[in-house]
């Protein structure tokens, strides 16, 4: 799904795509996902209609993917259906939005590995929607995972360890199809307190590169997120 944004001093409409929308809220155009789940809220977040459609305000703040589409990102890659592998899915913030996106013909397989953290991200959002698989699991042990039936379209990363990387191009190994796409959340500080973030994440991209990834896109997520970046990459196994 490529992004499209609303043109400058177009306040009436946002430009939109299934399941992602920018919507006109008072002058301030702000980012949005169709409910898959009429009323329901994940996080507090404000719900608003247009044109008969209920959206859910998805914050930048609470979500590095919602910060990393409005600071540039070019290429969603959440439709209708896609298949999802989601490692380190905490409470469910970002992933209520992707279970959005991808539908009712969708699959999103959200593993995480803390108990309580993850308790919370059955009841707030697993067992409101019928496209969330949760899987209490470490990721650095994917041969584990005993709920993935089906290999996925993306994988999208975001946890805080120092091989976050390794654990990324791992899973992908075992469940992501070829020419699949990897979301990696790259946290500079997790994987070396001292080295300038900008090294870190050109580090981590040359990681990608050598374990058979071709870098898209590269997107810092300040001022949403310090010392974080987006990486999106495609996947071509030898």
């Amino acid at each position: 799904m490529e992004v499209k944004r609303p043109r400058v001093g177009d306040n009436s409409r946002a430009a939109s795509l299934p399941g992602l929308a920018w919507l006109d809220l008072k002058g301030q155009t702000r980012l949005g996902t169709q409910n898959l789940v009429s009323g329901s809220r994940v996080y507090g977040e404000r719900i608003v209609f247009l044109s008969g459609r209920e959206y859910r305000i998805w914050d930048p703040y609470r979500s590095k993917l919602a910060a990393g589409i409005l600071k540039g990102l070019k290429i969603v890659p959440f439709e209708e259906g896609t298949a999802v592998l989601y490692l380190g899915v905490s409470t469910g913030t970002t992933a209520s939005h992707i279970s959005d996106m991808i539908g009712k013909t969708g699959v999103l397989f959200g593993v995480e590995m803390a108990p309580r953290v993850g308790r919370e991200f059955i009841e707030n959002v697993a067992v409101k929607r019928n496209n969330v698989v949760p899987i209490i699991a470490d990721a650095r042990r994917p041969e584990l995972y005993t709920a993935v039936f089906r290999n996925v379209d993306v994988t999208y990363c975001d946890i805080a360890q120092p091989h976050q990387t390794r654990i990324a191009m791992g899973n992908c190994e075992r469940f992501l199809k070829k020419n699949g796409y990897l979301m990696l959340v790259v946290k500079a500080r997790s994987i070396d307190s001292v080295k300038a973030p900008k090294m870190v994440f050109r580090e981590e991209a040359k990681k990608l590169d050598a374990g058979g990834f071709n870098i898209i896109q590269k997107v810092e997520l300040e001022p949403y997120d310090r010392d974080h970046a987006l990486i999106l990459a495609k996947y071509h196994p030898n």
